[in-house]
Parts: structure tokens; C-alpha cells; sequence
């Protein structure tokens, strides 16, 4: 079993590590534009816009660390929505044989040694966030940090997970033009919001506090998505306001005193 994980780790990381490499800097073999009328018009999408850039440096770094054992559970996790966009271009948009069957084994093999790696994955898996109580090397689901607003986050936890989200922000605002990067900003208020809430529960301080930064951000994005207009001074002024505000509620929850001990990802445990 070992041996077929890792002719398998091997197949998939050099594929996807050479197929970014062309398209970035080798130029041996052209990307494929497309046959049909929608998977022309994608492809071309993807081009201008620069997406298929991201989509081929994912690729190539993916492949490399798949290929030397480092991070590969979240090397293949990373690649895997690359792999099933381009499945879904060219079996069910450009109706190519050839490049659909290339694509299927692609996206199989992805999933099949994320099965193989299943146990990196169990706590991203579980529903809930772990009690008070629990084991201290227990280790927290998503929703410790990100989605359930009920319990304590302590202040190791929070600087982790708030570098994390703004690097996820600065992502999309840098690397994915137009609106689909300012939408997935504006969805990243959410787990902003129960960041910050449960954040303040360990400081000690009213999880409602977390409505002023979030009021502000979401109004901020209305007007800079063009859904919302308050005048020309406060649509200059509020954006501008809302990032300072939230900076502000950010830095406070990496310096503010908390009441838990860093060993848990949320488990109120004293200090």
C-alpha cells in the first residue's frame, strides 16, 4: 500500500509540478484554448484575467512539495480545486476525449491520495468544536476558530488564525482581479466576525463589540461593490474607516490579557 501511496504521490506531484512549469516558464507544449464556444470564452476569461496564472503557480508549488514529502496532505487539499475546474473545463465544457480523460485521472488520483492521507484531515472533519474538558492536545475543528461564535479563543490561538485570514485577504486582493476576489473578501467577514467574538469572551469583554467592526466592513464593501452609496465624502470615508476600525479590533485581540491557556484551540481551560 505504501508503495502504490507513493508511485501515486510521485505520478500526480511531477504532473502537476511540469504542467505549471510549462505554462509559467517553459513554454515546450501550448495550454489548451478550448473547442467549444463556453470553454473558448473560460479559458479566455481565465487568461485576461490572470486566474489561470494562480492556477498554474498553485500547481507548480503544489507538485513540488507533493513530490519532495512536505506538506503533502496540504499540498494535495490546495490543488484539488485546480484539479476539479479543470475536469469540469474539459469534460463537461469542451467535450475532448482525450483532454476529459486526461483531467479524470488527474482529479482521481488527487482524491484517491487525499483518501490515502485521510487522517491529516479528521479534525477539519469533525462538526463540532471540542468541549471544556477535553484533552489539552485535542486538536480543534474549523469551527473553533472560524464559525462558532459560543466559547473562548486564547491570544497564541487568535494571532495565528488572524495572520491566516489576512494573508487569505491579501490573496484575493492582490491575485484575483475584478469582483470575484472583492466578493471573496466580503465573505471572509464571517469567520472575521466569530474570530473576533469569541476572541473578546476570552478578554473578558461583550462578543457585541464585534458589531461595530462588522457593520462597518460590510457597509465598506456595499459601497465598493457599488451595491450601497451614501454621498461622495462618506463613500471616500467609510471604506477607509472600516479597515482602521478593524485593523484596530485586530491588533487589540493579539495584545488584550485573556483568560485562557494557549494549549487548545478554544476549550476554555483557566490560565
Amino acid at each position: 500500500m505504501k508503495s502504490l501511496v507513493l508511485a501515486g504521490r510521485l505520478v500526480f506531484g511531477a504532473w502537476m509540478l511540469v504542467n505549471g512549469a510549462n505554462y509559467l516558464f517553459l513554454s515546450l507544449w501550448p495550454m489548451p484554448a478550448g473547442h467549444e464556444p463556453l470553454a473558448i470564452q473560460l479559458m479566455a476569461a481565465l487568461v485576461h484575467s490572470r486566474l489561470l496564472d494562480v492556477a498554474m503557480t498553485i500547481q507548480l508549488v503544489a507538485g513540488a512539495l507533493i513530490v519532495a514529502g512536505i506538506f503533502v496532505p496540504v499540498a494535495l487539499c490546495v490543488v484539488m480545486p485546480v484539479s476539479t475546474c479543470a475536469l469540469f473545463w474539459s469534460a463537461v465544457l469542451d467535450h475532448q476525449a482525450l483532454g476529459a480523460l486526461l483531467a479524470l485521472l488527474a482529479f482521481a488520483l488527487n482524491g484517491l491520495l487525499m483518501l490515502a492521507y485521510i487522517d491529516y484531515y479528521k479534525g477539519a472533519l469533525e462538526r463540532q468544536p471540542p468541549m471544556a474538558g477535553e484533552p489539552a492536545n485535542h486538536h480543534g475543528s474549523f469551527d473553533s476558530l472560524f464559525a462558532h461564535l459560543g466559547g473562548r479563543t486564547s491570544r497564541s490561538q487568535f494571532v495565528s488564525a488572524v495572520i491566516t485570514l489576512a494573508a487569505v485577504a491579501a490573496f484575493y486582493a492582490y491575485f484575483v482581479p475584478g469582483r470575484s476576489g472583492q466578493w471573496s473578501m466580503l465573505v471572509l467577514v464571517v469567520p472575521g466576525i466569530a474570530l473576533h467574538a469569541r476572541r473578546l469572551h476570552d478578554m473578558g469583554r461583550s462578543a457585541w463589540l464585534v458589531v461595530v467592526p462588522g457593520i462597518l466592513a460590510v457597509a465598506g464593501f456595499a459601497i465598493w461593490l457599488h451595491l450601497l452609496t451614501l454621498g461622495a465624502q462618506l463613500d471616500a470615508i467609510v471604506p477607509r474607516a472600516a479597515l482602521v476600525v478593524c485593523v484596530a479590533f485586530a491588533v487589540w485581540g493579539c495584545v488584550g490579557k485573556g483568560q485562557t491557556s494557549a494549549n487548545t484551540f478554544g476549550a476554555p481551560v483557566e490560565a
